[in-house]
């Protein structure tokens, strides 16, 4: 705008005067990952400045832990909730899992099959400096487990006094008629 104005004042004004919608070609009116911005490249290009230095394997990876925080800090906004608090990166040798606390969740999925915290989720857990005893389902606790054995389980009477109906004794079992899988020799 300053050089349009070197050349003709009247230009600014009328452009002003119409609205950005109708002479730029990119025009947001909202606030884009802390900087006005036209398109994402612009927002990253201003975020990462300082890591175009580094080596393509890191530059790639910090623009991937940009992007992954980014991603967990607006979902967990949208839900109105803090990040840090319950999403976790836990390296594991080479690879990498994310685990969320709250949820109870881990990438390798081990935590929600089990329903008790996996090595990922012990990490973040230590790493908190919170008891894993929270984390972990209640029909693990010692309360469930004495419930369990809580109904008392009689023991069978001699099967000459069991009272068996005549249709069930009639019954004759029969193996089964199906063909026998072709296997490997065992030897």
């Amino acid at each position: 705008m300053s050089k349009i104005e070197e050349i003709d004042t009247r230009v600014k004004a009328y452009l002003y005067d119409i609205g950005y919608h109708r002479w730029s070609q990119v025009h947001v009116t909202v606030n884009r990952m802390w900087t006005m911005t036209s398109n994402i490249a612009e927002s990253l290009n201003a975020v990462t400045k300082d890591a175009r230095e580094l080596p393509i394997v890191e530059l790639l990876e910090y623009m991937r832990t940009l992007l992954e925080c980014w991603t967990n800090e607006k979902l967990l906004k949208a839900n109105g909730e803090g990040f840090k608090d319950h999403i976790h990166t836990v390296i594991d040798g080479v690879k990498r899992f994310i685990v969320c606390l709250q949820n109870k969740r881990c990438s390798c999925r081990q935590f929600q099959l089990d329903e008790l915290p996996c090595a990922h989720a012990l990490a973040a857990l230590r790493h908190k400096n919170e008891s894993y005893e929270n984390y972990c389902s209640p029909y693990y606790m010692r309360k469930s487990l004495l419930h369990t054995y809580k109904i008392p389980v009689d023991p069978l009477p001699d099967e000459s006094k069991w009272n068996v109906p005549q249709h069930i004794t009639e019954e004759v079992v029969m193996p089964p008629t199906g063909k026998r899988q072709p296997t490997r020799p065992q030897k």
